[in-house]
């Protein structure tokens, strides 16, 4: 064999220079590759709901996939899932706890393996490590002149209020939702890996809903797309829904929860909001009032919700 047809397989074993055959053969890729795009932008415009799916990280205009969507995109390629391998650092004294997840994804009815992704949290990541109280909430033994604090001004009454920063005491207690937070962005890395979506979260939020609007859906429905969400102020009127049967859903509740959560609001909170609002606990709403909760959630934004929470807790609730 010649020196220069040794190189050539060298080569092609590599992968450098291996064209897996024909121009037809590639352009036979090039036609499947962009059936698959459209099939993924179709799924994205009818099956991926905003807020759920995916969605903006504060301080940044790029969408992210949350683990809903990442579930949904394995579903869709049929992809099956599984922990690889968990690493795990843990320290009573401090309460410190890092978790590192490497998830592994197959296709299913092959079992060839697609792709691995990683996920790692800490508990000393700030959210968990410490808490954001109001001054009535800071321990008598505690300094407050010493304290990491921010100041505020409610968009709704204009009054100023502050909060300082506690190390959270019960750090041990966030040990298991650190675990579950890495083992959901080692799936989220591995999904963007295997589909490879990660392109579409590379856009600002206005790029991706133009990309996935194009010109095939209803000018009509562009238009309400475009339309902004309500103030604080506006709550009133989708907070009300007309009178209808039936108590509110396990599921709704969960979805009320798991919405003011993402939005930075705690369970005892939003449910404070809804007693203030509907004069009775969230367990006994009706369907059609949880309903009207949850649409109210998903347009509200985060920082008019957080306003609700600070009136109610400055005694400016009904």
């Amino acid at each position: 064999m010649s020196n220069g047809a040794l190189a050539t397989t060298e080569q092609k074993s590599s992968g450098i220079m291996d064209m897996s055959g024909t121009t037809m053969d590639m352009a036979a890729r090039l036609a499947d590759m962009s059936n698959k795009l459209d099939l993924v932008k179709t799924f994205f415009k009818t099956q991926m709901i905003k807020d759920i799916d995916y969605g903006i990280i504060p301080g940044t205009d790029k969408p992210a996939l949350y683990k809903p969507g990442a579930e949904k995109l394995c579903a869709l390629y049929g992809f099956s899932q599984r922990v690889l391998s968990k690493v795990e650092t843990r320290d009573l004294a401090t309460g410190y706890y890092l978790s590192e997840v490497t998830v592994q994804l197959t296709h299913a009815a092959s079992g060839i393996i697609v792709a691995d992704g990683v996920g790692e949290c800490s508990s000393y990541e700030s959210k968990y490590r410490y808490r954001w109280v109001f001054e009535s909430d800071i321990p008598k033994n505690i300094d407050k002149s010493g304290l990491v604090s921010k100041t505020f001004e409610s968009k709704k009454t204009g009054k100023e209020y502050t909060r300082y920063r506690l190390e959270n005491p019960d750090l041990i207690d966030q040990w298991n939702t650190v675990l579950k937070m890495a083992k959901k962005r080692a799936l989220v890395d591995a999904t963007l890996a295997a589909t490879r979506t990660s392109g579409m979260f590379c856009q600002t939020e206005g790029e991706l809903d133009a990309w996935l609007d194009s010109d095939e859906i209803p000018k009509q429905e562009r238009l309400e797309k475009q339309k902004p969400a309500p103030a604080a102020a506006d709550e009133k009127t989708t907070f009300n829904p007309s009178a209808s049967g039936g108590m509110i859903t396990i599921a709704q509740k969960n979805k009320i929860h798991y919405d003011a959560e993402k939005k930075n609001v705690k369970e005892a909170d939003i449910e404070a909001i809804i007693m203030a609002e509907k004069k009775k606990p969230i367990a006994e709403l009706t369907k059609a009032e949880a309903s009207a909760i949850i649409d109210w959630l998903g347009k509200v934004s985060e920082s008019d919700l957080q306003d609700l929470v600070i009136d109610l807790a400055m005694g400016g609730g009904k």
